[in-house]
């Protein structure tokens, strides 16, 4: 005859399958988070060899931001932008001038006119790279964060490669190419984020001496986002200008200080100093000591 299990028996049925699950459940989470980190260095590898070769090709990198409404007058006129600059010439990019325009970033450009859709950045041409653009661990944040196009989790290098148009400073347009001396010592695009979410345009921690003087308002809303991971493990990807992507942990304040620069989103600097968003990369002496 037959007999079903016990009350003690299925309790311990019961026990050895929450135990499975408990050893499980942890290692099937750290498989996903592996495999977010994965495309993300994925992604930003492709970026930066885009932008190598962008910068290659045309012997400048290209802008993190160009303001079309001022651009025309400021900048293409002379002959900087005649000879050592010719991409500022407009009709280098299909149009007559800089105002047809209403927005042209690293990542996206767009045509003035209500019935023209977001186009990917210059540098990527005719590619769309829409994807390889968000990094996966954000992948559900997306959100309007530039005149209605969804962010990219990652931002550029604008204080030594790129430039903004509105920011401060004596350098008038991107860096050469040539100016570049260790291209495996200069980062490029990186996990972005600060206090009011993903940014595009990374900014070192201090005002650089040599390239750029940027607001400090606005370096402190050019941090890195340290999304992947958790406790020691946290941290945030960075891809150099050569291609090879590196993991970094240590969080830096904008003080030089080891530290959040926003706690809630765990967004920090990646260095105490410059050195290794540009001054390495240009034959300049490590500036890595807060001044």
């Amino acid at each position: 005859m037959r007999r079903g299990f016990t009350f003690v028996e299925l309790m311990i049925v019961v026990g050895m399958i929450v135990l499975l699950a408990a050893l499980l459940v942890p290692a099937a989470m750290d498989a996903k988070e592996e495999a977010l980190d994965v495309g993300c260095r994925s992604n930003l590898r492709q970026l930066a060899l885009v932008c190598f070769e962008y910068s290659q090709r045309e012997g400048v990198f290209p802008w993190g931001m160009i303001e079309p409404s001022t651009h025309d007058e400021t900048y293409c006129k002379g002959e900087l932008a005649q000879i050592l600059y010719p991409r500022e010439r407009p009709e280098r990019h299909g149009i007559s001038s800089w105002s047809e325009y209403a927005s042209f970033c690293w990542d996206f450009r767009r045509l003035a006119g209500a019935d023209k859709g977001w186009q990917c950045g210059e540098m990527f041409d005719s590619w769309r790279m829409d994807d390889v653009m968000c990094c996966p661990k954000c992948r559900q944040e997306r959100s309007d964060n530039w005149d209605g196009n969804r962010m990219t989790g990652y931002n550029y290098n604008v204080c030594f490669l790129g430039r903004v148009e509105n920011d401060k400073g004596s350098r008038m347009y991107p860096t050469r190419f040539d100016d570049v001396l260790h291209p495996d010592r200069v980062v490029v695009f990186g996990d972005g984020g600060y206090s009011g979410g993903p940014n595009k345009f990374m900014r070192a921690p201090f005002q650089d001496k040599h390239y750029d003087n940027s607001a400090a308002s606005l370096r402190k809303a050019g941090t890195q986002a340290f999304r992947h991971g958790a406790g020691s493990k946290r941290h945030c990807n960075m891809a150099f200008l050569d291609g090879h992507v590196e993991a970094f942990h240590q969080p830096y304040m904008a003080g030089g200080k080891p530290g959040w620069v926003d706690e809630a989103t765990h967004s920090a600097f990646i260095s105490s100093g410059n050195g290794i968003y540009g001054p390495r990369g240009f034959g300049i002496a490590d500036d890595d000591e807060p001044r």
